[in-house]
């Protein structure tokens, strides 16, 4: 006998081991069925169990309907409630207005899933190739192949971060997922045949049960309703999944397409901005790309001297800051606050229109100061610089827009204006210079664009300052959308940048490959 007869002839004895194994198990159990059915016809009870029985699910299925009415969506029409707010998790993930975009189109198609039609492997690699060429038409529009806008590099990537990320569902969220080998799950792939057959027993069973009308109706009642209970679930099961997938496939895409792969965390931790290198050799001793603050605004509405009350805390460069003349940068420090460069710029002024290199610098820095000098009616220069720069960035939908403090100056020429003894209660004071201030806040706020919230007014009087700290609170609570948008900065530079050093070293390396592959040959 050969070796594969013989080895044939072991498998098949192995699978009727487990056949008779389970036969022996379950037939005891299952004969307790129509034993069963029997004794409670016997005693005349059938009748009575098969309607409470019926009962039960009834109020069941009504009591789950009632309970979670929005979580039990129609095939193919009605969403889950798994839904993503894309823009609080853009903020969590550093991504781009254009990148939330992309995010809420593939969040749109995860809420539009028909069921109906994932009905093999085709189609659901289909729905997953779908949501990427969504992702890539949002952010690549205009490409003739937005799908191909990647590097070789850039897919190694991706398919490693993804690749890990199904190793830990296996792991962790799939039953006997790291014991059970492939080999296994074939084999137990091949048995989903035998479901075919249970089922033609089933119906045969449901036939020769009519010889009692009645207990075979009651049985049909139970059975649609546990069917519709079981489908339900199935679907919403399924739902989900099909959501998850969906969800996890445009996220990877995003990060494809986004560009967020072509650089490395090695690279982005040591990358400094051309802007900032220049700047270090004027404060020096910036190792890092720093936080960049620009402080703006009009001609004498304080920002010299409120980088000087900032930096005086933090060991500005200088005792005291004149007026600037161009854009000059410190460094700032501060205990429990980044590393961040605070730069002052010319003022603006209604006769000279600078608002482009305002903006241009803006577009370098991660956070602005915006001096307005409380005791000043002339706001519409302010106004029509914020709007042209919010309008600069909402035209950039890969870049985020810094975020703004608006500080409000020269408080203590408010009305009474022989009136200057602080500290005063700024939330709820009732004296005539704290009215006038917080009028003059929410006024100021309003005109250009503010919450109030967001205001902080200060008086930067030499040494008198009062309400600085406020300023820093203001700053402390923008640092979070600060990083985000220095991370989309840093990105957008390296994407954009040519480390010519690093394209020599890859073609010095694939010369010498090529040589050495040429010597072999001879």
């Amino acid at each position: 006998m050969s070796d594969s007869t013989t080895t044939v002839k072991r498998k098949t004895e192995r699978r009727a081991r487990v056949i008779l194994i389970l036969l022996g198990l379950l037939l005891p159990t299952l004969s307790l069925v129509p034993f069963g059915s029997i004794w409670l016809w016997q005693q005349g009870y059938l009748i009575y169990w098969a309607a409470a029985a019926c009962l039960i699910i009834l109020t069941t299925y009504v009591f789950q309907r009632r309970l979670f009415p929005a979580e039990a969506p129609s095939r193919g029409q009605e969403p889950s409630q798994d839904t993503v707010d894309t823009a609080e998790l853009g903020k969590q993930l550093g991504w781009s207005p254009l990148e939330e975009q992309a995010m809420a189109d593939v969040e749109a198609q995860a809420r539009n899933i028909d069921l109906d039609a994932l009905d093999s492997w085709d189609a659901l690699l289909d729905l997953g190739q779908k949501t990427i060429e969504t992702v890539a038409n949002r952010l690549h529009p205009g490409r003739s192949n937005p799908v191909w806008q990647f590097t070789p590099p850039e897919a190694l990537a991706i398919i490693e971060r993804v690749s890990r990320r199904l190793r830990m569902v296996a792991v962790e969220k799939v039953p006997f997922g790291d014991k059970i080998t492939v080999s296994q799950a074939l084999n137990l792939y091949r048995w989903h045949g035998a479901v075919d057959y249970v089922e033609k027993a089933w119906d045969l069973w449901r036939i020769l049960r009519l010889a009692n009308p009645i207990t075979a109706a009651t049985h049909e009642v139970r059975e649609r309703l546990s069917n519709e209970l079981i489908q339900w679930g199935r679907d919403e099961v399924t739902r989900r999944l099909a959501e998850a997938y969906i969800r996890e496939i445009g996220r990877a895409a995003i990060d494809l397409y986004g560009g967020r792969l072509r650089v490395t965390s090695k690279t982005l931790g040591s990358y400094v901005s051309s802007d900032s290198a220049a700047d270090a050799e004027a404060i020096k001793g910036t190792r890092a790309e720093p936080l960049r603050i620009l402080v703006a605004g009009q001609i004498s509405a304080g920002k010299s001297s409120l980088v000087n009350a900032l930096a005086a805390e933090a060991k500005a460069a200088v005792d005291a800051l004149p007026a600037t003349a161009a854009f000059t940068p410190y460094r700032l420090e501060r205990e429990g606050f980044p590393a961040a460069v605070i730069i002052d710029s010319p003022g603006l002024s209604a006769t000279v229109d600078e608002t482009g290199t305002i903006i241009e610098r803006a577009a370098d820095c991660d956070l602005v100061l915006w001096v307005v000098g409380a005791h000043r009616a002339d706001r519409h220069v302010d106004q029509q610089a914020l709007t042209t720069f919010r309008q600069y960035f909402a035209s950039r939908l890969n870049r985020r827009r810094p975020p703004i403090v608006l500080v409000l100056t020269h408080i203590d020429r408010l009305r009474p204006f022989d009136e200057w003894s602080p500290p005063y209660d700024l939330a709820t004071g009732t004296k005539p210079k704290e009215n006038n201030i917080r009028a003059a806040t929410e006024a100021i706020a309003a005109d250009l664009g503010f919450s109030p919230d967001d205001a902080v007014p200060v008086s930067l009087l030499a040494g008198k300052t009062f309400n600085v700290e406020k300023v820093w609170e203001n700053i402390a609570s923008a640092l979070p959308e600060a990083m985000r948008a220095q991370l989309l900065r840093c990105l957008h530079d390296l994407k954009e940048d040519w480390n010519w050093s690093s394209v020599w070293s890859q073609t010095t390396s694939a010369g010498r490959a090529i040589a050495g592959s040429l010597r072999k040959r001879k």
